[in-house]
């Protein structure tokens, strides 16, 4: 059996870490009414499973002795698709329901 590369792990942890904030940020919202404190939910705990998990992948390449340059690239991008998601969340939690 073939397990998967570190890197691998690390995406798969940051879409589980999407999944469950977004979750948890939307229910947030259902429950109060208010966007922005669901916005705020879902920020503080995405961000900090997203540091644990950058903790977890500098101790598990660290282990494996993974290059720089890939560790950067996957550092960087990983941080770049974190943005991209409070951004997208941030927008559709501010949101309001119209009334007509």
């Amino acid at each position: 059996m073939q397990s998967l590369p570190i890197d691998g792990l690390f995406y798969i942890g940051l879409g589980t870490i999407f999944l469950v904030t977004a979750l948890l940020g939307f229910g947030i919202k259902r429950l109060t009414k208010h966007g922005m404190t669901g916005f705020y939910v879902l920020l503080a705990t995405s961000l900090s499973l997203f540091f644990w998990l950058l903790l977890w992948f500098q101790e598990a390449t660290r282990a494996l002795f993974m290059g720089t340059i890939p560790w950067l690239f996957n550092l960087f991008f990983g941080t770049v698709l974190y943005l991209i998601f409070v951004g997208i969340s941030f927008l559709l939690l501010k949101r309001q329901p119209r009334h007509t």
